[in-house]
């Protein structure tokens, strides 16, 4: 007979996360980039989020990447840049605070 009550950390014993493991793909070609503006919270992105940037991926037409723009980085789908611009990397993952 098996009596009390089962711990919500039950089965979580093994092993930690990794988040290296989980996010970086290319370990040598990824960066962190900590955003510096609110001028992304239509895409989901905002003042004080990590973006993990991959140098190696592919980029596609609608791709978020990180591009050089005046002497900024910024963030923006490819399709939508204009002209030359040296390309960062691919936007993989970002991370930010729940509010509330």
């Amino acid at each position: 007979m098996i009596t009390g009550f089962l711990s919500n950390a039950q089965g979580y014993e093994q092993g930690k996360v990794n988040l290296n493991s989980l996010l970086v793909q290319h370990p040598s070609s990824t960066v962190f980039m900590q955003v510096s503006s609110s001028g992304y919270e239509n895409m989901g992105i905002y003042n004080g989020d990590i973006l993990i940037v991959d140098r190696a991926k592919p980029i596609n037409p609608n791709s978020f990447v990180v591009y050089e723009s005046e002497g900024k980085y910024v963030v923006g789908r490819a399709f939508r840049i204009k002209g030359e611009a040296f390309v960062a990397g691919t936007v993989l993952y970002v991370i930010h605070k729940v509010k509330g």
